[in-house]
């Protein structure tokens, strides 16, 4: 009898620690990162890109937020400064209006050239700075010789004033029109000032902006800052025996000061592009200021390429020189196409669609963080595509457009995916058209991806040891409070079984000690 009843206690006891042993383990997972972004797909001729990448992550609730980046940013300019915008300054003498038809000429190049620009990338603006300087009335006879008038300011050295913005940076080819138009009514020639323009543009471009000069003036300057148009020689107090000495000191000044001023255009990160005079700008004819008598014919040549450099060889930027029969075509297409080389076009009609998984439909929640940066972007996922659509209008030169949406687990403790690489999209489709209206399509088909993993007892202890060690090194691991899995008994289980157990014995010793009493 006391063998039957040991037997019944022992097959007892072996059930119930079955059963507490089916029902110990509580599954706790984090749902990982294994591939935190996609590959970066560049659009047709490197324009820009398109790519995505997960930005934040919640392991613990099973939460990403992913990023939809499209970029209208030069692939050679991706690891470089992005400017908010362009601007152009366009350097236009102002004694030009006093001849009227070069400067309709001129007038027509100038809006051509703007309006291809602008049409190209919305994100530009262009501005007007004046060459001025001291005031020329030099009226040369049938004879050869001069008369000086008396406006004539041959003796007064040139200053930083001898310019002006004659319009701010603007997109508005009309206000471009107008502000030329009103430029210099008293129609005055000037002793002109480049290094003053060249100095006055670069001082008035605006904060974090891609900054472009384009030099209008195709002729050599007349004064610099410091330098008057005249030249003394021969008297006791002048450091100059000849007129010859005293005009090649004069131009040597004004090809260095100049000059210096276009160096520091390359290091304000300002693109330089200019027409060139041709060698024999500087050939001149000097005449005695009180008798208006012809005293030296001057080849200044030498200064013309000290100043500018040659075509081959600039000295800053890129140059054209100045031909009097081809200058349309060399500011309506050739400045034209070195701008387009240094500004980014704009795309337009960009639609991206989004195709999700079957897996992340069934077993994520799906919800935006906010509206995309621009466009719009439809409400909820397509259940019968698995597609979501962005719309953009267009997307400027040197702009970026970025749309955020959340992916949360339903359920933490779904076996099915666990330790499964799950892929946060299967593609993604770009549609957009350049500035001719050509029709591109672009896919992007690698995405981050995510894995749903169990917290093993050893990952616990490794965290519990970081924690250990980050506290005695005064670091603060305040975490929200968490449970903690179990690979033992569960409590709730284990105090019902060692009860019942008890009772057992308490039956067994009962009946066992009654039998012998009996016997």
């Amino acid at each position: 009898m006391l063998k039957k009843f040991l037997l019944i206690f022992i097959l007892t006891f072996l059930i119930i620690s079955m059963s507490v042993n089916v029902n110990a383990k509580d599954l706790v997972t984090n749902l990982n990162i294994v591939q935190k972004a996609s590959e970066t797909k560049y659009l047709e001729n490197d324009q820009g890109h398109i790519s995505k990448e997960i930005v934040n992550s919640n392991k613990d609730i099973g939460e990403v937020t992913v990023e939809v980046k499209l970029s209208n940013v030069k692939k050679e300019q991706e690891n470089t400064q992005i400017y908010d915008s362009t601007e152009i300054y366009l350097i236009v003498p102002e004694s030009i209006v006093a001849k009227q038809e070069k400067f309709t000429k001129l007038l027509n190049n100038i809006e051509t050239l703007s309006s291809k620009i602008l049409s190209r990338n919305s994100n530009t603006k262009i501005g007007i700075i004046g060459i001025k300087g001291t005031i020329s009335d030099v009226t040369t006879k049938e004879d050869g010789n001069a008369i000086i008038g008396d406006r004539d300011e041959g003796d007064v050295e040139g200053r930083e004033s001898d310019t002006e913005i004659v319009s701010t940076p603007t997109n508005d080819i009309n206000q471009l029109k107008n502000d030329l138009n009103s430029m210099n009514n008293e129609k005055i020639k000037y002793k002109s000032n480049l290094q003053a323009a060249i100095k006055k543009a670069n001082e008035s471009f605006s904060n974090n902006v891609n900054k472009i000069l384009i030099s209008l003036y195709d002729d050599v300057p007349d004064i610099a800052v410091g330098v008057k148009a005249s030249v003394s020689y021969g008297g006791w107090n002048s450091e100059y025996k000849t007129v010859e000495e005293a005009v090649k000191a004069k131009h040597e000044k004004i090809a260095t000061y100049t000059r210096d001023e276009i160096l520091k255009l390359k290091s304000s990160n300002v693109s330089f592009i200019l027409l060139r005079p041709d060698d024999t700008s500087y050939d001149e004819t000097w005449y005695n200021s009180e008798t208006g008598e012809r005293v030296l014919d001057f080849d200044g040549s030498p200064y013309v390429q000290k100043l500018y450099g040659t075509e081959e060889n600039p000295t800053y930027g890129k140059m054209y020189n100045f031909d009097e029969n081809n200058i349309d075509n060399v500011i309506t297409e050739n400045i034209y196409k070195d701008v387009t080389e240094i500004i980014q076009s704009d795309i337009s009609n960009i639609k991206i669609i989004d195709y999700f998984p079957q897996e992340i439909i069934d077993n994520f929640d799906f919800s935006y963080e906010d509206n995309p940066s621009i466009g719009n972007v439809s409400k909820n996922i397509d259940e019968e595509s698995r597609t979501i659509t962005w719309d953009i209008d267009a997307l400027k030169g040197e702009e970026t457009a970025t749309l955020r949406y959340k992916l949360k687990i339903k359920d933490m403790k779904n076996e099915k995916l666990l330790n499964k690489t799950i892929e946060t999209n299967e593609k993604v489709v770009l549609t957009y058209k350049d500035i001719d209206s050509k029709d591109y399509t672009v896919e992007l088909t690698s995405s981050p991806k995510i894995q749903l993993s169990e917290v093993t007892e050893q990952d616990m202890n490794t965290n519990l040891d970081n924690t250990n060690n980050n506290q005695k090194n005064g670091i603060d691991t305040t975490v929200a409070k968490k449970k903690i899995p179990q690979t033992g008994m569960n409590m709730v289980i284990i105090i019902p079984s060692i009860t019942a157990i008890l009772l057992i014995i308490i039956v067994l010793y009962k009946k066992y000690k009654s039998y012998k009493d009996i016997k």
